[in-house]
């Protein structure tokens, strides 16, 4: 049974409850059957499932004394047969701790057995009438791990037989066993007598009830009901509903309940249960329980988060175009371990989300600088986002490598390139290609770059001459003849574009030095 599951006081004292045992029977026989180890097997029959029966033998006239509370071991007869019927019931009460808490909380008693060893004695040893107390205390006893709800259903079925009426503390014992061991029956069952006897409930142990069986929505309303109508709820029925509902997934009524939490007095525990809140807020994306967390543990140095949950917190900022929380969760995963380029692609888009393209640009000449690639994903990312604002584009590029001396990712600055051409600002796109190597640390663009640059060299013949020899070079470099055919064939709709343009000196001195090229392998091959 849940160790702190809150108990609530019995209804009769243990005095009645002496006197009652020793009166004997209170209710008209019509109703209540005389008890006989015959005639009503079951609750024994119980007993004796849930406690293994200890050695037979006469009893020894002079057992060693033990306490029937605390003792380790479990109390022989002898030792039970030594003590008064009043002193057994005394025992259960304190077992039960009903009315004062369990004291030995580190004993290595089992509360459960003990009670059920002392409730067989009495029962079967004694001859005790089966009474309502008895079924109190066994009830008690299944909350047991050992047990189950159909445990329960049988013993409120033997109740009912033996014609003895339940009690408030009765119900109260039966609503804690199916905080462990769920049953929906029985709980409607229990709740249709308490409500029809006008008995208040212990709505926090409803609520745990429903959630031990599942009824997940059923069990966050009633707990809020509670927390609205400021009804006193322990703390701990907080805690069990964050760790349930977060590890099911249920992120926004998991964030409710714990800010729920906090605005309780206790504070034990709550550090780790904002950290399991944050982890599970970060994994979720959902950004006010992350932000919460991050300023409450990390922000003041209480938790030192894992690498995973600063990946976590990483993605769902970037989500948010959160690039302060971003940045600060990066520059701390780069203190423990080598930053990799997906880390940097989230804070690159958190800075994109945010229209911070200088950031973002400047990032990724950071990354390529400090040997990370840049996937060809995230530089169209950015250059699309840049649409339109070319010249800016330009000015960020060359501010990083003038002024901090960083590397552009070639991958970026061909994506640049593109975009100006397909914008129709070739002037910006031949400005690139002139701080090419100065801006990337290559000499050249790659050949699907040139060919798109060399119809916009206009008025620039030196220009257009050293794009055309690079072009053939990129030519000579070709090994295999079906990618020498190919870089030809590109090469030969290249020179179209320049006679179409009307530059017809140009295209005919390229198609001439393509022409020689291309027929220098077969002289050579030549007898």
């Amino acid at each position: 049974m849940v160790q702190h599951a809150a108990r609530l006081p019995i209804a009769v004292r243990s005095r009645q409850l002496r006197r009652e045992l020793a009166r004997g029977p209170t209710i008209p026989t019509t109703q209540r059957r005389t008890y006989s180890a015959e005639s009503s097997p079951s609750i024994d029959a119980y007993i004796r499932d849930m406690l293994r029966p200890g050695p037979g033998g006469a009893t020894k006239p002079a057992p060693k004394q033990i306490s029937i509370v605390t003792g380790k071991a479990p109390p022989s007869d002898a030792t039970l047969f030594a003590a008064s019927i009043d002193e057994l019931i005394d025992h259960l009460h304190t077992l039960r701790g009903r009315e004062k808490p369990w004291k030995y909380t580190t004993s290595p008693v089992e509360r459960h057995k003990r009670i059920v060893h002392i409730v067989r004695h009495l029962v079967v040893q004694r001859r005790q009438r089966l009474t309502a107390f008895l079924y109190e205390c066994v009830v008690d006893t299944m909350g047991d791990p050992d047990s189950s709800g159909l445990s329960l259903i049988h013993l409120m079925k033997d109740m009912a037989q033996q014609g003895i009426e339940p009690t408030q503390a009765f119900y109260s014992g039966a609503l804690e066993s199916l905080m462990v061991h769920p049953n929906y029956v029985a709980l409607l069952e229990i709740l249709e007598h308490t409500r029809a006897r006008d008995w208040p409930e212990s709505r926090q142990t409803i609520a745990v009830a429903l959630l031990r069986d599942e009824q997940y929505e059923l069990a966050y309303d009633t707990l809020m009901e509670l927390h609205t109508s400021n009804t006193r709820v322990d703390p701990w029925i907080y805690d069990i509903f964050v760790f349930v509902l977060g590890r099911m997934g249920f992120v926004d009524e998991m964030t409710e309940i714990l800010a729920a939490r906090l605005s309780l007095a206790s504070t034990q525990g709550l550090d780790a249960l904002q950290f399991f809140a944050l982890d599970v807020c970060s994994a979720a994306f959902h950004y006010p329980g992350t932000v919460a967390g991050w300023n409450t543990l990390v922000r003041s140095g209480k938790v030192n988060p894992s690498d995973g949950i600063l990946e976590n917190v990483i993605n769902t900022a970037a989500r948010q175009a959160d690039t302060a929380l971003a940045s600060e969760a990066l520059d701390m995963l780069a203190q423990r371990t080598r930053v990799q380029d997906y880390h940097y692609d989230s804070v690159i888009d958190a800075f994109i989300l945010g229209d911070d393209l200088a950031s973002a640009t400047r990032l990724h000449c950071i990354m390529h600088t400090s040997g990370i690639p840049v996937t060809k994903a995230a530089a169209k990312r950015l250059v699309a986002a840049a649409a339109h604002r070319g010249r800016e584009l330009n000015a960020w590029l060359c501010s990083a490598s003038d002024e901090e001396s960083l590397l552009a990712p070639p991958r970026l600055v061909n994506a640049a390139i593109n975009r100006h051409v397909l914008e129709a600002d070739a002037d910006l796109a031949m400005e690139l290609y002139a701080r090419y190597e100065q801006l990337c640390g290559e000499k050249w663009p790659p050949l699907e770059v040139l060919l798109q640059l060399l119809p916009h060299c206009d008025g620039e013949s030196s220009t257009v001459a050293e794009m055309s020899d690079r072009l053939l070079e990129e030519l000579a470099a070709q090994e295999r003849e079906e990618s020498r055919q190919m870089v030809a064939q590109k090469l030969q709709a290249a020179i179209e574009r320049l006679m179409l343009d009307g530059r017809t000196a140009e295209g005919r001195r390229f198609e001439e030095k393509l022409g020689a090229m291309l027929q220098r392998p077969q002289l050579e091959e030549g007898p």
